[in-house]
């Protein structure tokens, strides 16, 4: 035999071998999430917390368009889309104060402590800073002077500040970028070709870890450490990624689609745990076999009565999840029961928003009817 002919045969030999170890790899980490949760021997829920609104926040004019909460949870902020932040004191749910940022066209916003720095950004494809300058009550509110700009290359859809120091922004064209924000400079990139991220999460328990969910149905796992290719790319959703959160562990987290799916992670075994059927389709589809079809992207993810999911918020266990759809429902899950939703409630509109406090006390539902409806919510 030739040099040559017994080099290729060995080359296919490797080839051949590699193969076979992915695909006992694979096997090795395929969930068996019903006996996971059978092992764990986990009691069931003796009774479902429910939500009661307590304030009904009103001033806005025309559709809001982004919900969030300060770190401290004194404050929610509300974007509008007529071009306004209202600051809302979280414990009496009336107006703390309010800032014109009609310029930016805002979307969506992030803050600082007690809100002594606001990030607003929008379709302008910039993001500004607001600082704080306080005045005396008989002076009126405190005044937001505009700062600095973080200059982008197109609409802004995520805001996240990483401490005092760095910002973390995601927008089309530029993938995720990670700001110095003093000295307003880009630091590192993390590349999203073809395609544009729709929501962005930064884990709990490592600041260095954020993920990012895709109008392509993939959602990336990336550690700041290393902006050249993200950790881990899951590719589990037929449609835009919604929403993805982490849950309080930092080992776990959820997604929400236009493709009406609501998926579990491990990124422990970078496996998607469990799969989570909304009422409509049926629960025969959680199954997680690789000969199951999921529901592909049609028009009717595009239409008001569509049941994908736009928001999740997770519990303090991280054990319940409340999803919202845009066909006005809200479902509550018990993460270890894939194949029943514990209860459901009919909203007046697509339901668009559902920010948890930080301390996971709070509820923050927004939804979409004539203009807005946003509700602060407390269990009951």
């Amino acid at each position: 035999m030739r040099p040559h002919e017994e080099e290729c045969r060995l080359l296919a030999q490797i080839v051949e071998l590699k193969e076979q170890l992915q695909v006992q790899q694979r096997k090795a980490k395929e969930p068996n999430f019903p006996k996971i949760v059978s092992d764990a021997n986990l009691p069931m829920y003796p009774q479902l917390p429910l939500l009661t609104p307590v304030y009904q926040l009103r001033a806005h004019t025309s559709k809001v368009h982004d919900v969030i909460w300060t770190p401290t949870d004194k404050f929610v902020l509300t974007v509008g889309g007529e071009g306004c932040i209202v600051i809302w004191e979280a414990q009496s749910g009336l107006i703390h104060n309010v800032v014109d940022v009609s310029s930016i066209q805002p979307l969506t916003a992030s803050a600082t402590g007690n809100g002594e720095r606001l990030f607003c950004g929008g379709l302008c494809a910039n993001v500004v800073l607001y600082t704080n300058k306080h005045q005396s009550p008989e002076d009126g509110y405190s005044i937001y002077e505009n700062s600095l700009v973080y200059e982008h290359s197109g609409q802004v859809s995520n805001i996240h500040c990483m401490g005092d120091e760095e910002l973390l922004t995601t927008a089309i064209s530029d993938g995720a970028l990670l700001w110095d924000v003093e000295r307003v400079k880009v630091v590192k990139r993390f590349e999203h070709p073809y395609s544009v991220v729709q929501s962005l999460c930064l884990s709990p328990t490592d600041k260095r870890l954020f993920l990012t969910g895709s109008e392509d149905g993939t959602i990336r796992l990336w550690d700041v450490r290393t902006p050249d290719k993200p950790t881990v790319l899951f590719e589990a959703h037929h449609a835009d990624v919604n929403c993805v959160k982490f849950l309080p562990n930092g080992s776990n987290f959820v997604s929400g689609s236009e493709d009406t799916m609501m998926h579990l992670y491990d990124l422990r075994t970078d496996v998607t745990l469990a799969r989570y059927i909304h009422p409509h389709l049926g629960a025969h589809s959680n199954t997680l076999d690789s000969e199951t079809s999921l529901p592909q992207p049609s028009d009717e993810t595009e239409q008001p009565n569509s049941p994908a999911v736009c928001d999740l918020a997770v519990s303090s266990s991280g054990r319940l999840i409340i999803s919202g759809c845009r066909n006005s429902m809200v479902h509550f899950w018990d993460l270890i029961q894939p194949d029943e939703c514990l209860h459901q409630e009919p909203e007046i509109g697509p339901v668009m928003r559902l920010a948890m406090s930080n301390q996971k006390t709070a509820l923050v539902m927004m939804t979409w009817d004539e203009k807005s409806r946003i509700r602060i919510m407390r269990p009951r």
